[in-house]
């Protein structure tokens, strides 16, 4: 096993772990108990403090996909494990499909973050569905994975999550110090990991983290917005150019006020669902348009 696999405690607690990668090199257990736990901080690519949030999105003209990965101030116990919960939320053409809690914890001597399982909802009009991929360490021979290294080297091929079965997703890490381009700005010293699973052989995904940011870039859904967000909070929201809205969501506005001057318009992402927030002008008199991706208009009144 190459010698890069090997996290070393800073207090040389951790022992080496060439017993502990599978026939094919990937790093398959982890020995949690010989760590100070925490909830708290996490590293610069995964952070564990409450408010922090990005956004993702792809916002076609055709519709949208926009994930909202939240730190929240929240902790759960998980295999003896006080965890630290982080929240995503993911909408397809406005419409919420899934809710995912997930469990973290930070490694004291290393900073390296692990991961403890998921508590998954999936949606279907509004209802849920089912609960595919959710797992928890400590259940059956579930247990927890490495989710985030603190130092991060090319070529560490080390499991997620380890619950045979259920979720089974792995990482290696393909480049650092990355420059990535995002609708935000270009970002330096950039993760780049690939991920798969034994589960699902044929397919990849590729996912890109900044420093101090966390994860830019999951399968083509890309850095919209990030920051820290107050408990008052009620919703999050970011402006993009009238030429973005998907095709159905521009021509309701365009029907609604044909000879309406458009000025601003914002995805605005609430609880259950996401949609775009338009002010546009007749004869300086502004309207207030709220619209859906298909273009079903849920608000069009004068301010």
């Amino acid at each position: 096993m190459n010698s890069k696999l090997l996290l070393i405690s800073t207090l040389f607690v951790m022992p080496a772990f060439v017993d502990a990668a599978d026939d094919n090199g990937w790093q398959d257990n982890f020995p949690i108990e010989n760590y100070t736990m925490t909830a708290k901080d996490g590293n610069a690519y995964w952070s564990l403090r409450p408010g922090r949030f990005v956004v993702l999105g792809a916002i076609e003209s055709d519709g949208s996909e926009l994930v909202v990965i939240s730190v929240l101030d929240e902790t759960e116990m998980v295999d003896g494990v006080k965890t630290r919960v982080i929240e995503e939320r993911e909408y397809e053409d406005g419409e919420l499909i899934e809710i995912s809690r997930n469990f973290f914890a930070m490694a004291e001597e290393t900073k390296d973050v692990f991961y403890f399982g998921e508590d998954v909802d999936m949606y279907e009009d509004g209802e849920v569905s089912n609960h595919a991929g959710q797992w928890r360490a400590g259940n059956g021979d579930a247990r927890a994975g490495l989710y985030m290294p603190a130092d991060p080297v090319v070529g560490m091929k080390y499991y997620m999550e380890y619950a045979p079965g259920a979720a089974m997703d792995r990482a290696e890490i393909f480049e650092t110090g990355a420059n990535v381009e995002t609708p935000t700005g270009t970002l330096d010293n950039c993760l780049v990991v690939t991920e798969s699973s034994p589960l699902e052989p044929d397919d990849e995904s590729y996912k890109r983290y900044a420093p101090n940011i966390g994860m830019i870039y999951d399968d083509g859904l890309e850095l919209y917005k990030h920051g820290h967000r107050k408990k008052s909070e009620r919703y999050i929201e970011f402006e993009i150019s009238e030429e973005q809205m998907p095709k159905a969501a521009r021509s309701a506005v365009y029907e609604l006020h044909p000879t309406g001057v458009v000025k601003e318009v914002k995805v605005e992402i609430r609880k259950t669902r996401a949609f775009y927030a338009i002010e546009t002008f007749i004869d300086d008199e502004q309207w207030d348009v709220e619209v859906m991706d298909d273009g079903e208009v849920i608000r069009n009144k004068p301010d």
